[in-house]
């Protein structure tokens, strides 16, 4: 059952100096009980107002006093706060300072550099292992592709060809994926109905058939990250429907973006669960079309990041309908 009066430090502290107060008000003098004023004693009788102004004085005093200590004491914690927001976006955030505040604020502090330096240590140390997995996995598959290259049958030298380049594919998005976001991007304003359009454009030069309508205002986001969630979800659209269909719109508070393709959609049930990572769905739009299972779980990660989201629903008629969300202030 939530409480009436909200829990905060303000209002703890003027519950406190309310308290002593009243018990400084009330100590060592007599408390009367009245009827009415024609009981009370003469001073109270003769001046009222001064009383009830004096209460309401001290009660102002006491709810600056609550103020100004609830800021004092909570500038500390909502430093720490702040510090762990950073962290979260970048690991490479300033130290908190370690020699101001009380001796537990300096102490928590302390422990909270040292956490983050062992942070960045793991990941120094995940980045140096995926380098040598990269180069120890890469090697063979480039002597592979140099024999294949000087196989005589030709019909059998492009199937080998697209063997090693499907495992190729799959080592990069492997790799990129357990990467993540080890160098954090700068935020600008970009034109993300421009950079559909410019996808699309790309996309129609290889021979791909895709369609887009609409455009947005532009808003603030991470151009390589943003790029790089919406190529996942056209490629996803593209493999599994071979076309896409874009829609590019906006609302008061978010840029909408859909892509529709016409493939055999997904189960109800494994709509979220396509996501996760590695995940494989063992249905006909899954069959004879590669992939790893990573290319959503990428695609909504880039777009959490920058505080939006992604969501899939069947289309009527078929097909699956991704929808990425973007914030326009976040």
């Amino acid at each position: 059952m939530k409480s009436i009066i909200p829990d905060s430090l303000f209002v703890r502290l003027f519950l406190l100096l309310f308290v002593i107060l009243s018990i400084s008000i009330f100590a060592g003098r007599e408390v009367f009980i009245m009827l009415g004023l024609e009981h009370a004693p003469s001073s109270v009788h003769r001046d009222p107002f001064r009383l009830y102004t004096i209460l309401l004085v001290r009660l102002g005093a006491v709810a600056l006093t609550a103020w100004v200590a609830a800021r004092w004491l909570s500038y500390p914690i909502k430093r720490m706060a702040k510090a762990a927001e950073e962290l979260g976006n970048n690991l490479n955030s300033p130290n908190i300072e370690e020699t101001s505040g009380p001796s537990e604020v300096r102490q928590a502090s302390k422990v909270f550099n040292q956490m983050k330096a062992r942070i960045n240590l793991q990941m120094e140390e995940r980045n140096r292992f995926l380098a040598a997995v990269s180069h120890d996995l890469r090697t063979p598959l480039t002597r592979l592709k140099l024999k294949a290259e000087k196989m005589d049958q030709q019909e059998l030298q492009a199937d080998i060809q697209e063997d090693i380049n499907e495992m190729a594919s799959i080592i990069d998005t492997t790799l990129d994926y357990l990467r993540g976001d080890e160098r954090p991007e700068t935020e600008c304003m970009l034109d993300i109905g421009a950079l559909v359009h410019s996808m699309v454009e790309d996309a129609e030069e290889r021979g791909e058939s895709v369609t887009v309508s609409g455009n947005a205002n532009p808003i603030k986001l991470q151009p390589l990250a943003i790029r790089r969630c919406l190529g996942n979800l056209i490629e996803n659209a593209l493999r599994y429907g071979e076309s896409a269909s874009i829609v590019i719109g906006e609302t008061d508070s978010n840029v909408v973006i859909t892509i529709r393709d016409f493939g055999p959609g997904i189960p109800e049930d494994q709509l979220e669960s396509v996501f996760a990572p590695f995940y494989r769905l063992d249905t006909s739009r899954n069959r004879n079309h590669g992939g790893v299972g990573l290319g959503l779980s990428i695609a909504r990660d880039m777009a959490r990041k920058q505080g939006g989201d992604i969501a899939l629903k069947n289309a009527q008629g078929g097909g699956l309908v991704a929808t990425l969300l973007l914030p326009k202030q976040h």
